[in-house]
């Protein structure tokens, strides 16, 4: 049985997702390396190999020194900060090679291009709803199988019960310390895939981004949510908040958000560590 949502207010448990070992927080270049600038445009989830470092509840090496740890996470993150920039400008000349070719195009031409573009869109999003739909017909004809096999008279209800829990969504915001989840009701067509916003304290992002990146990966791969956090303005006070947001399907986005939470509670617990020494 799924754990009821916390009310508002209240902390969830990472219960979806199993004990990790978290890092300590990253440093400002790693912030630095990590952040992305401007709004929330979410690429594709890194492949299966990104993570395979950074995955395992074991060190990356059974006897590693403190020197070979640092060497490793300096390389990894001189890595990001290439692949980074070799991204952007791939990006670039891909936007720019696009913006040419619309340009050599007649008026006539665009505009053909550009409805079918909306066209194909709106195919695209009218496929998913039905994909979904039909998934969920499924899923509600195999609880009503289920509640009738099992000799109970109550399948009827069972089935009312399902379709108002699928009304619901879940929302999810920074509260107090942690993140916090709330059921709210749904309006329009339930998605395949979601996007959250989360406003956190630039104090916090260090620890959902880890030494070297080993935090940021293990919510990503355990998930299989994106992560992505933006930069904050360079006058901004040490007490704004920063933009991360989390997208994949909502069972994904749930684990992620969990997570963190997780993340949080390990941070914490670093921190009270090392002040103790």
């Amino acid at each position: 049985d799924k754990k009821p949502a916390a009310p508002s207010g209240e902390a969830t448990e990472a219960t979806s997702a199993p004990e990790f070992e978290a890092e300590e927080d990253a440093d400002e270049d790693e912030l630095a390396a990590f952040m992305q600038e401007g709004g929330s445009d979410l690429e594709a989830s890194d492949s299966d190999e990104d993570f395979d470092d950074f995955l395992s509840d074991k060190p990356a090496k059974s006897a590693e020194t403190k020197e070979e740890r640092d060497a490793r996470v300096s390389k990894e993150l001189q890595a990001r900060k290439k692949g980074a920039i070799e991204n952007e400008k791939e990006r670039e000349r891909k936007k720019k090679e696009h913006e040419e070719w619309l340009a050599s195009m007649t008026e006539e031409m665009r505009t053909l291009y550009f409805e079918d573009m909306k066209r194909k869109q709106r195919q695209a999003e009218e496929e998913a709803r039905n994909a979904e739909e039909e998934r969920e017909l499924r899923r509600q004809e195999e609880m009503r199988r289920k509640a009738a096999a099992s000799g109970g008279g109550d399948a009827k209800a069972s089935a009312g019960d399902a379709k108002k829990t699928d009304k619901m969504d879940s929302k999810w915001c920074y509260e107090g310390d942690c993140l916090v989840k709330e059921l709210v009701e749904r309006k329009g067509p339930k998605k395949s895939v979601k996007e959250v916003q989360l406003r956190i304290p630039t104090r916090r992002v260090g620890a959902i981004i880890g030494k070297g990146g080993v935090n940021i990966k293990i919510i990503e791969g355990r998930s299989r949510a994106k992560v992505n956090i933006f930069k904050a303005s360079a006058d901004a006070p040490p007490s704004a908040e920063t933009l991360v947001t989390v997208k994949g399907t909502p069972e994904a986005v749930d684990i992620a958000c969990e997570t963190i939470n997780k993340v949080f509670e390990q941070a914490k617990a670093h921190r009270a560590a090392t002040s103790k020494k």
